[in-house]
């Protein structure tokens, strides 16, 4: 926690103080205006407008700089292992802000093995991996689920893919690519013909982050330079 109360970036909730007193673990955080990504994009009440395409491409930006950050611009490096919808606040101006450092791991440069067992979502492969390379590759999936849900509007599981190939927003999602239809999987309430291209290019870095292999899968560095280059198109 003292380490986390240090960490200092647009991306990220300040963390503002902490209790830990005999069961009760509380972690105080900046007040985030617009809440977070997973009423958005669940919009249950319908009383939100629609989360454009435009801010969803920054979300993603924003979500993927502040990743970037824990795993390689501070020292020790951060997991988080806990990111999903939930997690990721918005203030007034829908920039995004990773949050709650509950199950964060601290990772020194001399560390060789880590277990991965994560949060997050159901969908992780776990395992102990030994490579140092691939310490954060659990984050990287996770995230790559959340660049699912900004593109398709849907959940990661649900009731959504009780009659759906796949089972899960995943397994639905690489069924369609490998039919060769892709743009089916995007959301049709922020599809246009100025948005359809850039969707489908983080489809595909989406599916890159999601590789069974965790090896395979890009930094979060890599991510956000995929991102970058489809900005300055």
């Amino acid at each position: 926690m003292e380490t986390l109360g240090k960490v200092n970036h647009q991306n990220l909730v300040p963390l503002l103080g902490y209790c830990s007193l005999g069961e009760e673990k509380l972690l105080v955080y900046e007040y985030m205006v617009n809440g977070s990504l997973d009423i958005w994009l669940r919009n249950r009440t319908g009383d939100l407008e629609v989360l454009d395409w435009d801010r969803r491409f920054k979300i993603a930006m924003g979500a993927a700089r502040g990743l970037a950050f824990l795993h390689h611009g501070f020292s020790p490096h951060i997991i988080h292992r806990d990111i999903k919808a939930s997690n990721i606040l918005l203030n007034e101006d829908f920039e995004p802000k990773v949050a709650d450092f509950g199950l964060a791991r601290l990772i020194s440069a001399c560390e060789t093995h880590i277990s991965t067992d994560i949060a997050g979502h159901l969908l992780h492969s776990t395992g102990v991996w030994t490579e140092r390379a691939v310490y954060h590759k659990g984050d990287v999936y996770s995230f790559g689920v959340i660049l699912l849900e900004l593109v398709t509007g849907k959940e990661p599981t649900g009731p959504d893919f009780k009659d759906l190939e796949g089972g899960n927003l995943v397994g639905w999602v690489f069924q369609m690519m490998k039919k060769a239809k892709a743009a089916d999987v995007l959301d049709p309430v922020v599809l246009d013909a100025d948005s359809k291209r850039r969707m489908v290019q983080v489809l595909k870095i989406a599916c890159v982050c999601l590789s069974d292999n965790p090896a395979q899968r890009p930094t979060m560095l890599q991510v956000l330079k995929f991102l970058k280059e489809i900005s300055d198109e």
